[in-house]
C-alpha cells in the first residue's frame, strides 16, 4: 500500500471536490488523517510533508493519535514487528471508516 499516494489523492479530492460544510467533508478528513498517519507514522514528530492547511487537525482518529504520539517512539524502537502491527491497526480502522460511505470490500490486508 502506498499510503503517501493515497493520502495525497484523498487530500486533493477533499479540497477540490467536497463542500467543507458537509458530512462527507468530515468523513473525508478522517479518511485523510488515517492515511496521512499511516504514511508518516512518527507524526507529529519525525519528517512529514505539509498537508493542505484547509484540512483541519480535527477528528476522532487524529485527536486520539496526537494523544498516543508520545508512545510512537516506543513502537519505532520495538522494531519492524511493531510497525507492521501499527500499519495493520490503521488499515483495519481505515476499512471500517471507509465502509461508512463505501460498502464494497477493499483489498485484503495481507495484500496491502
Amino acid at each position: 500500500m502506498d499510503w503517501v499516494m493515497l493520502s495525497k489523492e484523498i487530500e486533493t479530492w477533499l479540497v477540490t471536490k467536497v463542500d467543507n460544510r458537509s458530512q462527507l467533508w468530515t468523513w473525508g478528513c478522517d479518511a485523510f488523517w488515517l492515511t496521512f498517519v499511516a504514511a508518516y507514522p512518527l507524526f507529529p514528530r519525525g519528517k512529514w510533508l505539509m498537508w493542505d492547511p484547509r484540512i483541519p487537525l480535527e477528528g476522532v482518529f487524529i485527536k486520539e493519535w496526537l494523544g498516543w504520539s508520545s508512545d510512537i517512539e516506543a513502537v519505532k524502537l520495538g522494531g519492524e514487528h511493531s510497525l507492521i502491527g501499527l500499519f495493520n491497526d490503521i488499515w483495519a480502522k481505515f476499512n471500517r471508516h471507509i465502509a461508512l460511505y463505501y460498502s464494497s470490500p477493499l483489498i485484503n490486508v495481507n495484500e496491502a
